[in-house]
C-alpha cells in the first residue's frame, strides 16, 4: 500500500504557541524585548483565516496550520503574554526558520511505501491505516484448522487420574498455538484407539477444515490408530524426519486441504508445529516472514547431540558478557512438559553436528523473551 496523501497532509504547529516571522525576532535578546501584535487564534481543525504580516504574530494550537506569513512557533513557555486592549507578546530570543513547525510530508511522502505485503499488521500499522483514509485493506484469511487427538489413555483437565491414564494435554498447547499463530480453530476432538475410529474423526474434520492436525499414532506402536489408517486418507503418507524431538510424522493433501501427522510427546508435538507446521500457516495467510524470530546465541555448556540430524533443545536464555547464552531446561525427554513451559527458546543443533561445545554458537528460535531482571548472571 502506497500512501495516497502525504503525513502529515500539511504543515502543522508542534506546540501550543505563537506564529511568528523568525526576521521579526532576529535581534530579541532579554535586554532587546521584541513585542508583536497578536492579531488571530488558530485552533486546530480550522484552517488561518487570515496572513500575519511584520510586526504580527497568532496564537496557534498544537496541530493547527501555520498562517500565511509564518515560519516558526515559539512556545508559550518561551515568551510573555501580555494583556491590553490589543493582545501582544513579548519574546526575549530569537527564534530558527521552521521552529516547532511539521513540515508536511515529513512523516510520510505522497506516493511512498506505507505497508508492503506480507506484513503482520500491528496496532500502530491501523493507526496508520486510518491516518491514510483506508478504512479498508485486503488481509490474509485465516485458515480453519481441526484438530483431532487419539489415545484411549488420554482424560479430560476435570477428570481425576487412573492408573495407566493421563490427562490430554496436548490438544489445549496446540490449540492455543493455533490462535496465536491467527487461525481459526473449528473443532478439538479425540479418537480413541479402535479400528477406524482416528479416520473416521480425520474424514470428519476434513468438511469443516481446511487444515487438520492430529496428535499420536504415527509411530512404530502395535496400537498407532494414525498409522493403521493413513490408507484411508488419500495423500497421506508416514515419515521419519531427521529430527529430534518429532521423528515420526504424517502429512498428506488432497482437494487443496492439508494434514498434519504430528507425534505423541508433548515436546515432538511442540517441535514439530514450531519448524514445519507455523511457518506453513503462516505461509497459508499470507505472511513473508513464516518462522519466529531468530537469534544468535552461544552455549552455556556442552550439549550432546547426533550427526544426521538437527536437535531442536529447550533452552533458556540468560544475558551475559555482551551475549545470549543458552542452557537446556533440564533433560530433553520429548514426554517431560516442564522443559518447554521453561523454555525461552529452541536452541537448534545442525544435522552436521556431532555437539556444541561451551561457548560455541548457534541459532535459536525464540519462544518468549527472558525476564530481564532474572536474565543476568
Amino acid at each position: 500500500m502506497v500512501a495516497a496523501h502525504a503525513l502529515p497532509p500539511f504543515d502543522n504547529s508542534a506546540m501550543d504557541g505563537f506564529a511568528v516571522r523568525a526576521r521579526d525576532l532576529a535581534g530579541a535578546a532579554p535586554e532587546r524585548p521584541v513585542e508583536l501584535s497578536v492579531v488571530a487564534v488558530i485552533p486546530a481543525g480550522a484552517p488561518p483565516a487570515q496572513p500575519i504580516t511584520a510586526g504580527q504574530a497568532a496564537r496557534i494550537m498544537t496541530g493547527a496550520m501555520p498562517p500565511d506569513g509564518a515560519d516558526a512557533v515559539v512556545p508559550f513557555e518561551e515568551c510573555e503574554r501580555l494583556d491590553g486592549a490589543i493582545e501582544r507578546a513579548r519574546f526575549t530570543s530569537a527564534v530558527e526558520p521552521g521552529a516547532h513547525i511539521r513540515r508536511a510530508g515529513a512523516d510520510l511522502a505522497q506516493g511512498a511505501l506505507a505497508l508492503a505485503a506480507g506484513r503482520e499488521l500491528s496496532a500502530h500499522d491501523l493507526a496508520l491505516l486510518v491516518a491514510l483514509g483506508r478504512a479498508q485493506v485486503d488481509v490474509g484469511p485465516r485458515p480453519r484448522v481441526a484438530v483431532v487427538s487419539t489415545g484411549d489413555e488420554l482424560l479430560d483437565p476435570g477428570e481425576p487420574l487412573r492408573p495407566g491414564a493421563i490427562r490430554d494435554s496436548n490438544a489445549p498447547m496446540l490449540r492455543a498455538l493455533l490462535e496465536e499463530v491467527g487461525c481459526d480453530v473449528v473443532s478439538v476432538e479425540r479418537a480413541p484407539d479402535a479400528p477406524g475410529a482416528a479416520l473416521r474423526a480425520i474424514q470428519s474434520a476434513y468438511r469443516k477444515a481446511v487444515i487438520t492436525l492430529s496428535i499420536g499414532g504415527v509411530s512404530a506402536g502395535d496400537f498407532d490408530p494414525v498409522k493403521a489408517d493413513l490408507a484411508g486418507l488419500p495423500g497421506a503418507e508416514l515419515w521419519r524426519v531427521a529430527m529430534k524431538p518429532g521423528r515420526p510424522q504424517a502429512f498428506g493433501e488432497s482437494g487443496g486441504r492439508l494434514f498434519f501427522g504430528l507425534p505423541g510427546n508433548p515436546a515432538s508435538v511442540a517441535c514439530v508445529f514450531e519448524t514445519l507446521v507455523r511457518p506453513a500457516l503462516r505461509r497459508l495467510q499470507g505472511f513473508t516472514v513464516t518462522d519466529r524470530p531468530r537469534v544468535r546465541v552461544r552455549a552455556a555448556s556442552r550439549i550432546e547431540s547426533r550427526c544426521g540430524r538437527t536437535d531442536f533443545i529447550r533452552a533458556r536464555l540468560t544475558w551475559s558478557d555482551g551475549a545470549w547464552w543458552a542452557e537446556p531446561c533440564g533433560p530433553q525427554v520429548s514426554g517431560h512438559l516442564t522443559p518447554q513451559s521453561r523454555a525461552h527458546a529452541l536452541l537448534v543443533i545442525p544435522e552436521p553436528a556431532a555437539a556444541l561445545e561451551a561457548g560455541d554458537q548457534a541459532g535459536a528460535f525464540l519462544l518468549r523473551w527472558p525476564d530481564p531482571v532474572r536474565s543476568r548472571r
